[in-house]
């Protein structure tokens, strides 16, 4: 009997997770995945149950990438909800395929946005927002979300080449509801 192949779990998430950056999660089988680690199917159902629990793994490591492309643009030189917003939309062109994976949030019981976008506390960004300094911290965060809501529906129709937007009119569109939202809560 030839000796078992030993492949570890962050060799098959890595893999799997580069199979979803060329072709999108639903081309990864354990068979082709098999293939590409150089093994049998065996290896990969012995570290996950199913490919549903690989495509969890794949998608909050694709969370993580997203996160961390969005804080490394914060504060360089717009306000923290303009900066993250373009990165965020600026990664999901660049992602297709794992924005596509990400966007089916509810798949992964992520379905805080704040899990999803920043994976942690939100507080530190709450403080930054520009002119809100009078807004509660329930409202603050109520504007926050806001703004990510358009924002992702705005890298949603970037991704299947629907909206047409130049980057200026999506830093305007960002903008305008941020300040539109920010006075219709100042003005309850």
């Amino acid at each position: 009997m030839p000796p078992q192949v030993k492949v570890s779990k962050e060799k098959i998430l890595s893999t799997a997770f580069e199979m979803t950056r060329e072709n999108g999660f639903e081309s990864v089988t354990a068979r082709k995945l098999a293939e590409r680690l150089n093994c049998s199917t065996q290896p990969i159902f012995r570290v996950y149950e199913n490919m549903d629990a690989l495509k969890r793994d794949v998608f909050f490591l694709g969370a993580d990438l997203f996160s961390e492309h969005m804080l490394k643009k914060k504060g360089k030189k717009d306000p923290a909800y303009l900066a993250l917003g373009l990165a965020y939309i600026e990664i999901a062109k660049k992602e297709k395929n794992l924005f596509k994976l990400i966007a089916a949030i509810e798949d992964f019981q992520a379905d805080d946005i704040k899990e999803f976008l920043l994976r942690g506390d939100v507080s530190e960004y709450l403080d930054t927002l520009p002119e809100a300094e009078s807004l509660s911290p329930k409202e603050k965060k109520e504007l926050f979300m806001a703004v990510w809501f358009i924002t992702h529906g705005i890298a949603t129709l970037v991704v299947s080449n629907r909206s047409g937007l130049s980057d200026k009119e999506i830093r305007g569109l960002i903008t305008e509801t941020y300040f539109g939202l920010l006075s219709e809560l100042k003005g309850k």
